[in-house]
């Protein structure tokens, strides 16, 4: 075996179709017993699918793919349109539409291509310790599961990996924030939530996402608020009533989307400081294991799917002797990227919940800009492509 896999994400699947297609031998290893996606929406910007249709997956992603037309920016008080960003000219600007698709999808989309492949997929295996010897990485398992041995480890392990302590990288840390989750059949939200859209509200202390899924038959949902503590567990379900109390004086159509839902899944939300470090020797870490950022612009998913495209690329051609400096090329070109990345999403996070009058300010300034005007701002990231 040249590459072993740690984690059967996004991130995971992706790295393993990538370097397979120029001719690795990979394996994957995922702790769980059975694949099965948490979470909901996830937004694939033309960066990503770049990278995905590359891998030849634009037929199997359309079929589950809602194609968003219009990003609507709303006032939380009143509904009222703040600024609308056009995207239909996504295709023809950077190469790859504007998606939307159920994270369950995009994964059964992914391992289906993994299958097709006969790529290893071992699951119930979960990573208790890995090392370094000589030119090859060793790799431990608890439950008795014998040791591996492989030319490459990568890391795609999420936000709690495993590999991340091992190469000396601090913990994710919490950032103060909580999203709330659910998804809806779309014929039953009002329609002012309909449509190929992404609809964001912003409001003192709090924001709101939708946009559509399984080919726009269901409404994914989104609310973001603060909490003081990260709180116990992942994908905690939390009641409506708990929710509602932080969209106080939001817009009436609003709160009555929000009270459909009985029960919500929740989960803290943490970001880590991107580090060089995420290639050591012959280990590399991807995605969440690499660089946990927030989600207030779309590219946690994303950024795994190209740092998967790099890495296949950087190594391509590689012999033993030379893994460890292509990795750590591969990091040191990543590195400027996902920082970027990280630093946007964090000032969004900021500025979406910020109070009167720095909201007035920010709400003015996005009109005055226009949405064309907006859309070019995210050239250096929509119009990212993977090397060839």
């Amino acid at each position: 075996m040249d590459i072993a896999i740690a984690g059967a994400g996004i991130g995971g699947l992706t790295a393993a179709l990538a370097l397979t297609r120029r001719g690795f031998a990979v394996e994957i290893y995922e702790r769980a017993d059975k694949l099965e996606a948490a979470g909901a929406g996830i937004q694939l910007t033309p960066n990503a699918l770049n990278v995905l249709y590359g891998l030849g997956l634009g037929p199997a992603l359309e079929a589950h793919m809602a194609v968003i037309e219009v990003v609507r920016i709303r006032k939380g008080a009143t509904g009222g349109l703040i600024q609308q960003i056009p995207l239909d000219q996504c295709r023809q600007r950077w190469g790859a539409p504007y998606g939307v698709i159920h994270r369950a999808d995009l994964q059964a989309v992914l391992v289906e291509a993994v299958r097709q492949h006969a790529i290893p997929l071992k699951l119930g295996q979960e990573i208790h310790a890995a090392r370094q010897d000589g030119q090859r990485a060793i790799l431990s398992f608890t439950g008795g599961h014998a040791d591996v041995s492989a030319r490459i480890l990568i890391g795609a392990d999420g936000l709690w990996s495993k590999l991340r302590p091992l190469l000396g990288l601090e913990p994710p840390r919490f950032a103060g924030r909580r999203a709330w989750r659910a998804v809806i059949p779309s014929k039953d939200a009002p329609s002012l939530f309909h449509g190929l859209v992404t609809g964001l509200w912003l409001g003192d202390n709090a924001h709101f996402v939708h946009y559509p899924v399984r080919s726009g038959q269901a409404l994914n949902l989104v609310a973001v608020t603060h909490d003081e503590d990260a709180g116990p567990g992942w994908s905690t379900p939390q009641p409506v009533q708990a929710l509602l109390p932080h969209y106080a004086g939001w817009d009436g159509r609003l709160r009555a989307l929000l009270a459909m839902v009985p029960q919500w899944r929740t989960w803290p939300l943490f970001e880590g400081r991107a580090d060089s470090r995420i290639a050591t020797g012959t280990i590399a870490l991807i995605g969440d294991a690499a660089h946990p950022m927030l989600p207030f612009i779309a590219q946690g998913g994303a950024a795994a799917i190209e740092d998967a495209a790099e890495l296949a690329a950087r190594l391509d051609g590689a012999v033993d002797g030379d893994v460890p400096a292509r990795l750590q090329n591969w990091s040191r070109q990543r590195l400027p990227r996902v920082t970027r990345i990280q630093t946007e999403a964090r000032s969004n996070g900021e500025r979406y919940h910020w109070r009167w009058p720095l909201a007035a300010a920010r709400d003015l300034g996005l009109s005055a800009l226009g949405g064309r005007r907006l859309l070019e701002r995210y050239d250096w990231l929509y119009g990212w492509k993977p090397t060839e």
